[in-house]
């Protein structure tokens, strides 16, 4: 029966969901939403807190935090609000449990822990951060300037950015991926080694 309903869904977008949780307040379709990020939300929250005891109470702690924020919340990109919105309680809790790992820049990293750097890097408030981030942006062709800053500091969609700088999708996503690679050259060159050692 469940995975009929699931099946029945399946047809909606984000966002057809997200208005009818907000019309009816029906914790199906908050559900739903939910299962569609659980993975991601899990490898977010192991990466983070190293630890399966703590990732599986952090993953709890974001259905609920989406629970609450969502109901009001004006949304046009869900996957967007909801990685920040997941992020930003990871690293809170991290913060409680006072923990100093580095999260390391280089090459290699699996998609959503790559993925996770370049938001925490452009989503910072942190001064030194900035900085460094409008250094290795100076570096980069205008184009691709473009792209990354629509991309990880706007939040918008590959589709959006294409229709707003005239192009297809892929080359939206090969000017995000040229560009990354010079970033984290730019920041090699600084010998910066990982987001800690910005600040």
């Amino acid at each position: 029966m469940f995975l009929k309903l699931l099946r029945k869904y399946a047809q909606y977008s984000d966002v057809d969901l997200v208005s009818k949780y907000q019309a009816t307040k029906d914790l199906y379709y908050l559900g739903l939403l939910f299962e569609r990020y659980n993975e991601m939300t899990v490898s977010l929250a192991l990466s983070y807190l190293k630890n399966e005891h703590d990732a599986e109470d952090a993953v709890m702690e974001c259905f609920e935090l989406m629970h609450k924020e969502l109901a009001t919340a004006q949304i046009k990109n869900f996957g967007g609000w909801y990685y920040t919105m997941v992020r930003n309680q990871l690293l809170k809790i991290k913060r409680k449990r006072g923990s100093h790992q580095a999260v390391e820049l280089v090459e290699g990293l699996h998609d959503h822990g790559d993925a996770d750097l370049f938001h925490m890097l452009f989503d910072t408030k942190e001064s030194r951060m900035t900085e460094i981030v409008e250094e290795v942006l100076d570096k980069l062709k205008p184009i691709q300037e473009k792209c990354v800053k629509a991309f990880y500091m706007e939040g918008k969609s590959y589709k959006e950015i294409s229709d707003q700088y005239s192009m297809t999708e892929k080359e939206v996503k090969s000017h995000l991926q040229n560009g990354k690679r010079k970033i984290k050259i730019e920041l090699e060159k600084k010998n910066v080694k990982s987001v800690n050692e910005i600040s």
